[in-house]
């Protein structure tokens, strides 16, 4: 699909400041958060309510990759409500305004995150039903990501509307762990366990993977892959997500 402009939500985020500079000068860029951080690119923008100031950046973009979220995956429903669910709502709305061709929406791993719990199916592909919410320890602490999860399921199935009803090109990355910074493999805490390591994925494949989502050209409307590097002894199947996008990881944790 040839593209020319991108729209980033969440462009400060961990996620859209990785994203944003892989891009470069490749693509003009629109750059939306609701905290800029003092950076002058980037539009101060809160999604969560609809404004003109922001909804007109949609005009004339060719791709929005939808980052903005609270990011925090063990949150209380009131919490995912405005930057979780209507600050999506309004992307895919002024996508359609805007004559945007695609949305490449940032879904998340605990959209199967039931499955963690389950020794079956031993593959976890895009096809099974979805189980959202994952329970787990950190520090000791009893975590529950169900209401953020079940926040990125609607974002999907609110894609896969938008596609049928308005010819919208949408594409649900199921994305997994992409921890801060460097994010090597080799600072993984060893607590979090094999569940989060082997769904590990590198700044390098996280950018790759994300690209070929922004220019790939689709066999279909909608369509939800799995963003996980080529980990070894993974459950999560990511021949999908290099079939439909041309996704060729580089990175591995054993």
């Amino acid at each position: 699909m040839e593209v020319r402009q991108v729209l980033i939500t969440g462009a400060t985020g961990n996620l859209g400041s990785k994203l944003r500079h892989h891009l470069g000068e490749r693509y003009a860029q629109q750059l939306l958060d609701i905290d800029p951080r003092g950076d002058p690119a980037i539009l101060q923008a809160d999604l969560s309510h609809w404004d003109r100031g922001w909804v007109d950046r949609f005009q004339g973009v060719d791709v929005v990759v939808h980052l903005a979220a609270n990011p925090t995956a063990h949150q209380s429903w009131p919490e995912v409500i405005g930057s979780n669910i209507d600050a999506t709502i309004h992307v895919f709305q002024a996508a359609v305004q805007g004559g945007v061709k695609r949305v490449v929406y940032a879904s998340s791993n605990h959209v199967m995150g039931g499955y963690h719990e389950k020794r079956e199916p031993q593959r976890i592909t895009t096809e099974i039903p979805p189980l959202p919410g994952t329970h787990y320890m950190v520090e000791g602490q009893a975590r529950d990501s169900t209401p953020y999860a079940a926040a990125k399921l609607f974002g999907e199935r609110l894609g896969k509307c938008y596609a049928d009803t308005h010819g919208l090109s949408v594409i649900a990355v199921r994305i997994g762990w992409v921890r801060p910074g460097a994010n090597r493999r080799e600072d993984i805490p060893v607590e979090r366990g094999p569940w989060f390591r082997l769904m590990w994925l590198s700044n390098r494949d996280f950018c790759h993977l994300m690209e070929r989502c922004i220019v790939a050209d689709l066999p279909c409307r909608f369509a939800v892959v799995n963003g996980m590097s080529a980990n070894s002894g993974m459950r999560w199947d990511i021949e999908t997500t290099r079939q439909l996008v041309g996704y060729e990881p580089c990175d591995t944790v054993d």
